[in-house]
């Protein structure tokens, strides 16, 4: 049985923040923040977030009413960033490639409108017997949750079909946060479909999951980058070739 404010409840919610404060010096002292500066700022965001929304916790005069609508604001922000860093890594992975990256931001468009209706389709569908701010806060996450995954989704594809490293740390900015949010849909649908019988558990399974994403961010860190001179020797997609006939196409 899992407890809340147990040791591997604060073991889980402070070792991501502290693994992220690394995160953010290296990326300071690699000026790894000038090619990812919506990262950076989603870092810092819940480095600041995680020891606020900590404090607010275990002070007695903050009230739990109190307490989740600061976590509220903050879960707005927070997924307001990632979809930032979503598009970041968008314009990052093909940053060299003008036609192809015009192709993507018409994918990402697209792709974002019919997932929109996804998610209404799901936050509309979801049991409205015992709406509070809590069940609220489920169905907010689980209507991001299904956007931001379907579009992590889509990067990967793109990644992958047209050979992009895999060791870059672009690559493993998507796999962890698409790793985290894929998570999350599952455990948000448990939570709106089963509502307060849920337990704990899932929250154990949450802070887990965002502390392995923590992990695969610093390991790429210490990855060597190879994501350009790999994108140089892809004869097999021709992807110069596309690049430059997107690019006709666009200028007629």
């Amino acid at each position: 049985m899992f407890y809340p404010h147990s040791f591997l409840w604060h073991y889980l919610w402070i070792a991501p923040h502290a693994l992220q404060f690394v995160i953010a010096l290296i990326m300071i002292r690699r000026k790894l923040f000038r090619e990812f500066p919506v990262f950076f700022a989603y870092t810092v965001f819940q480095i600041v977030e995680g020891g606020t929304l900590f404090i607010l916790d275990h002070v007695p005069a903050v009230s739990g009413y109190q307490y989740w609508h600061a976590h509220w604001v903050s879960l707005l922000i927070s997924d307001a960033l990632s979809f930032g860093v979503i598009w970041e890594i968008f314009s990052y992975v093909f940053r060299d490639y003008h036609g192809l990256g015009e192709l993507t931001r018409i994918v990402f468009r697209w792709a974002l409108v019919f997932l929109l209706f996804a998610a209404i389709a799901v936050a509309a569908s979801a049991p409205d017997d015992d709406i509070h701010l809590l069940s609220r806060v489920h169905i907010v996450k689980l209507s991001v949750g299904v956007v931001q995954s379907g579009l992590w989704l889509l990067l990967i594809v793109f990644s992958f079909y047209l050979g992009l490293s895999r060791r870059s740390f672009a690559y493993g900015i998507a796999l962890g946060l698409g790793i985290f949010s894929t998570v999350n849909i599952a455990i948000e649908a448990i939570r709106v479909w089963t509502g307060p019988q849920a337990g704990y558990t899932f929250d154990f399974v949450s802070m887990a999951t965002y502390h392995c994403c923590v992990i695969v961010w610093l390991v790429y860190l210490w990855v060597p980058e190879t994501s350009r001179r790999a994108l140089k020797t892809l004869p097999q997609n021709n992807l110069e070739q596309w690049n430059a006939e997107l690019q006709r196409l666009l200028q007629q």
